[in-house]
């Protein structure tokens, strides 16, 4: 057996449930390996229920431990921080709790904040410089901690429930139509937002470098009246802009 394969195994002893012998070590030391063990996963289970703060208060200690070990024994850490524990742990969920999807998606929420918190910063915004801004040809820049998923429940309502520590949380309930949460960080404040469809594809054509002239065009083409296509495109522009969504304008 060559190192890399004693990595391997004992990386596999510390993810499973301590059953499995682990005939590598000495007679002398074995002693020791069921401490290391249970202080190994209780470290990542701990990590996991700092990061997934709302999805542990929705699930329970049971059922979240539960579902945090089974996301330990099939995902090692990868990083050299622990901060970076917890990616791929709402599609762990989705995969034990395929019937409930709120709980996949308060874990997406979740990861996502904090990963904004994490993320890199970007320049402000000079707002002055706007005002003489050719808005037909400008390109939008916007934050590199934006994220976006599809949704199926009032995930947003769920999480400011638990966020406050709401005695009567409401009931998970499936959305009339499938929605789109946005996740970002102003300042040093993680935020979220439930946006249209038509505000979704003007942020995925502005990532993609489409002049504002064009976007607007586009959001034009999805209104009977012209107008209230100008009013709509300038209204999601200003709330771009006041809440850091926008971050550069070239």
């Amino acid at each position: 057996m060559n190192l890399a394969q004693l990595q391997r195994n004992f990386s596999g002893f510390l993810r499973g449930d301590g059953t499995a012998a682990f005939a590598a070590v000495a007679p002398s030391a074995k002693r020791g390996l069921p401490v290391y063990h249970y202080a190994y996963r209780a470290t990542l289970v701990a990590t996991l229920r700092d990061v997934f703060e709302r999805t542990h208060g929705w699930l329970g200690d049971d059922r979240f431990d539960t579902a945090a070990r089974t996301h330990i024994a099939e995902h090692p850490p990868h990083s050299w921080t622990l901060a970076d524990y917890g990616l791929g742990f709402n599609e762990t969920l989705a995969s034990l709790y395929p019937d409930n999807p709120e709980v996949a998606e308060l874990a997406w929420l979740d990861w996502s904040l904090r990963a904004a918190f994490n993320g890199p910063d970007s320049a402000e915004l000079d707002v002055t410089a706007l005002a003489t801004q050719d808005w037909d040809a400008a390109t939008l820049e916007l934050a590199p901690t934006l994220v976006w998923r599809e949704i199926r429940t009032n995930v947003a309502t769920l999480w400011h429930a638990l966020e406050t520590a709401c005695d009567d949380p409401p009931a998970a309930e499936l959305l009339d139509g499938p929605a789109v949460l946005t996740v970002w960080r102003h300042g040093l404040m993680p935020r979220f937002q439930t946006v249209t469809a038509n505000e979704h594809r003007a942020m995925l054509l502005a990532e993609a470098g489409m002049a504002f002239g064009l976007i607007c065009e586009m959001l034009a083409a999805s209104h009977d009246d012209p107008d209230a296509a100008a009013a709509v495109a300038g209204s999601m522009l200003g709330r771009w802009i006041a809440e850091g969504v926008l971050v550069g304008v070239a």
